[in-house]
């Protein structure tokens, strides 16, 4: 089957989703603005890109679907490794086949940054989740984050790490992003802070 890169269609009469042929990812145009699609092993998202009034056409909600939470001991391990290198930052890929596993790839640090030595390993490349350090920083996305993180995946950030731990999340669609809780990707361990900024949209994550 021939793979079509980007496909724009039209929410259906009775609000749910048209049929999506096989793309990388598609627009779609709703009553309430438009949305972008895409869908991977292990994970799948529909979330908004622009906001507006399409009248005539039912609106959408924004989700996302994974098939299992990461376990509180796997994140517990990436919390341990970022401690480790602190005050550098660290880098760490999570990824899904029959379950969850970590892997720690080596990296160049430093205070502000952290860059796979190997920017083609296939564990990153496929990586379902990946998460840096922020050091003594808070977690947020920075605009230097919204540069690099281009794919479609779920990216986190764990910051504070002299204190309080604490972690943000979001799924990116090929830049574009949607905040949501990291408790409904990650089994949060006891002492670790979710920063949730909602978004202006109202939203539902999904497991499933």
């Amino acid at each position: 089957m021939e793979l079509q890169l980007v496909k724009s269609l039209v929410v259906n009469p009775d609000g749910s989703l048209p049929e999506i042929p096989h793309c990388l990812y598609a627009y779609i145009m709703a009553g309430n603005g438009v949305f972008v699609y895409a869908r991977r092993s292990g994970l799948e998202a529909l979330i908004p890109v622009a906001a507006c009034t399409m009248t005539g056409l039912p609106g959408l909600t924004p989700w996302m679907r994974i098939a299992q939470r990461v376990p509180a001991r796997l994140l517990e391990k990436a919390l341990r490794f970022c401690q480790q290198v602190f005050p550098s930052e660290a880098l760490i890929w999570f990824n899904r086949t029959d379950t969850w596993s970590i892997h720690i790839p080596d990296q160049q640090v430093t205070n502000a940054s952290a860059v796979p030595c190997d920017r083609h390993d296939l564990a990153g490349t496929r990586a379902l989740i990946d998460l840096h350090s922020h050091a003594r920083l808070s977690a947020f996305f920075s605009p230097t984050d919204d540069r690099d993180e281009t794919g479609f995946r779920l990216y986190a950030v764990l910051g504070n790490l002299h204190g309080e731990p604490t972690i943000t999340m979001r799924v990116g669609i090929y830049s574009h992003y949607f905040n949501f809780p990291a408790s409904t990707v990650f089994e949060l361990p006891d002492g670790m802070r979710d920063i949730y900024k909602k978004e202006e949209v109202e939203h539902e994550t999904k497991q499933g």
